[in-house]
């Protein structure tokens, strides 16, 4: 496993926030002074535990347009 910012960024943005999380806690032992890691750990920190994508709930979404534009973006905004 790769110990790279960019690295815990995509398993963070795939969820496994875990993972990201022990990343960006090892690299801030080599990189002390690295605000950009403090905010990514106090972020993982604060953010919910992932329970995976509501499959129904996302097919209500595939085709998008304006009427539901807001409801899909306020139901994305809850992960």
């Amino acid at each position: 496993m790769p110990l790279t910012k960019t690295y815990a960024k995509i398993l963070e943005s795939q969820g496994f926030k875990r993972e990201a999380l022990e990343i960006y806690k090892k690299l801030l032992k080599k990189y002390p002074g690295d605000t950009e890691l403090k905010e990514a750990i106090e972020r993982l920190k604060k953010r919910k535990k992932f329970k995976g994508v509501n499959v129904l709930r996302l097919k209500e979404f595939e085709n998008i347009n304006q009427k539901n534009r807001y409801e899909f973006e306020k139901w994305l905004s809850e992960f």
